[in-house]
């Protein structure tokens, strides 16, 4: 019973840390032009510029599809915000019967102050053309859909490439901290004002806390998990994980029949892995190898070595299929947990 109620104590205790909300996983900036602004947020800025992400063809797409909608003009305070849903895992392939649209207010006294006083607004734009695809999402504002057609001017080519350069001699292309920034392309040269938010350390020390039930030789399991773990951010995306969780397990066998909430403790090293390069699709997946550290029943024999992978689904669930063996390889056989984290 004590172990019962030190287990809900440190579960109360127990807190995810995770990734603030409210901003995109990777850099991101804005491109100021004559009659256009450009918000490109990615996982490297450097190889996302403007101009140098063969731009052309979606513009043109674009365009077409526009012109085959009526869009009534937004009021003074407004914005027309339209969105191209893509679909499927080809950057090309685009679904342009998904089509949205929204209104939202905008705020034109907001605005970015350059070191020689000079400014633009934050929120320019009456309308604002949204699309992404893979590691990439681009919002072009302006205050006319005819102003796309920027796009194709010589002229926009020259300001993507002084901000290539730019950008170039300012960060490495492996940069490991985010990139916050706004650039000033109207003149001669280039201004920019950089955010202290992009320079802030995104490595995290991970503690959380979870439930699970499973199946083990063919008896229902429940468990308790406490899990601590460092993961690496690089831009606010992370990629690597590693933990030590200490798992106290419960099975609903003849062995516990006179052990009534006598948990077995397991203690285990793990290393996840996000293989997705979408910062908003995270594909975890995991490897650990535990092992008995406490036995307080029959159900596991003595030296018991459980090695798992682990499949996150979302935030909250995971799903192990595991192997439990005991000495060197002896009495192996299979199991299978889902977990609920905290």
């Amino acid at each position: 019973m004590k172990t019962i109620i030190t287990v809900l104590f440190l579960l109360l205790l127990s807190q995810t840390v995770l990734a603030m909300k409210g901003y995109h996983k990777g850099d991101t900036i804005w491109y100021k032009f004559d009659n256009m602004l450009i918000e490109v947020a990615s996982t490297n800025a450097m190889r996302k510029i403007p101009g140098e992400v063969s731009m052309d063809i979606r513009i043109r797409q674009i365009q077409q599809v526009l012109s085959e909608i009526n869009i009534e003009e937004p009021a003074e305070d407004e914005r027309i915000i339209i969105t191209f849903q893509e679909q499927g895992e080809d950057m090309w392939v685009w679904n342009y019967k998904e089509i949205a649209f929204a209104n939202t207010k905008r705020n034109s006294k907001t605005l970015v102050v350059f070191e020689d006083g000079s400014t633009y607004e934050k929120d320019y734009g009456r309308y604002c053309v949204f699309f992404s695809y893979r590691a990439m999402e681009m919002k072009i504002y302006v205050d006319e859909l005819d102003d796309l057609n920027y796009f194709f001017s010589e002229n926009f080519k020259n300001k993507t490439k002084m901000a290539s350069a730019f950008l170039a001699g300012k960060f490495e292309e492996k940069e490991r901290k985010k990139i916050i920034a706004w650039l000033d392309l109207r003149g001669d040269e280039v201004k920019a004002n950089f955010s202290s938010r992009g320079q802030q350390n995104y490595d995290m020390l991970l503690l959380s806390a979870g439930i699970g039930s499973g199946w083990v030789k063919n008896t229902f399991v429940s468990d308790v998990t406490l899990r601590m773990g460092l993961s690496f951010g690089k831009k606010g995306l992370y990629k690597n994980a590693y933990y030590i969780d200490w798992n106290m397990m419960y099975d609903f066998s003849e062995s516990n029949d006179s052990k009534f909430f006598e948990l077995n403790h397991f203690v285990s090293l793990s290393y996840d892995r996000n293989f997705s390069n979408n910062p908003e699709q995270d594909k975890w997946y995991g490897f650990s190898v535990g092992y008995l550290v406490k036995r307080n029943n029959d159900f596991f024999k003595e030296n018991t070595f459980r090695i798992a992978i682990n499949k996150k689904v979302n935030d909250t669930f995971s799903v192990k299929p595991e192997l439990y063996f005991n000495d060197f390889f002896k009495n192996v056989y299979p199991g299978i947990r889902v977990s609920v984290a905290f």
